[in-house]
């Protein structure tokens, strides 16, 4: 049975079908999974840097409110 999930095995292999399906004229089949196989691998990357760029804003953020208030409360002390 197909394993339509996205990200599966069986996700890819028809993915990779048509990407050399659709460039036929213009592609070796593996020139076509090549082209295919480089933008999810770069789109994977990017949200992966995506992400640990925004974690670190928010821990920066985070890190700046508490030295903020750490320094209102020793002024309050």
């Amino acid at each position: 049975m197909l394993n339509a999930d996205k990200f599966s095995t069986d996700y890819f292999k028809d993915a990779l079908r048509q990407q050399i399906e659709k460039n036929r004229e213009f592609l070796t089949p593996v020139q076509a999974m090549n082209s295919y196989y480089h933008s999810v691998v770069s789109a994977i990357i990017q949200d992966h840097l995506n992400k640990n760029f925004e974690l670190v804003r928010r821990i920066r953020n985070l890190d700046e409110a508490y030295q903020a208030v750490k320094a209102e409360s020793k002024q309050q002390a």
